[in-house]
């Protein structure tokens, strides 16, 4: 992953484990929730979006599970910026156990105007294109 990434050592608790004796799937998405949340705050102030009336929100997720988790085990869970265009914001995520990859996951948000209800997409945000560049090359 690369340098604009956040981590985060998921605790699973016996709620978060299905019939089947494995970590629910919704349990990913409030992982990536958390992920995604963390990794706003520390690289773009989320207080401060907030205060513009700005939030980033979620139009997709996609997961694909590759090694199931069960009650003890002590995963990491990664989550960085992929790209910015066009007003939309591409993060990854990776769930491992042991060095073990047991999901990956990608999400596509976009800035919200909170007060009218619409996707920001002028260059207003363009310095969250130069962090991006600046520390990835994408």
């Amino acid at each position: 992953m690369n340098k604009i990434s956040v981590e985060v050592k998921p605790n699973i608790k016996t709620y978060d484990i299905d019939i089947a004796g494995h970590v629910n799937n919704i349990v990913y998405l409030k992982w990536f929730e958390a992920l995604r949340t963390k990794l706003f705050d520390k690289y773009f102030n989320l207080a401060e979006l907030l205060s513009e009336k700005i939030y980033p929100v979620v139009i997709s997720t996609e997961i694909r599970y590759k090694n199931y988790l069960k009650l003890f085990d002590q995963p990491v869970a990664v989550m960085c910026i992929e790209s910015f265009h066009h007003g939309i914001i591409t993060v990854q995520a990776e769930i491992s156990l042991n060095g073990k990859i047991a999901a990956l996951g990608k999400q596509s948000c976009v800035l919200l105007n909170l007060d009218k209800s619409a996707i920001i997409k002028s260059n207003r945000f363009s310095e969250v294109t130069k962090l991006i560049q600046k520390v990835s090359n994408i």
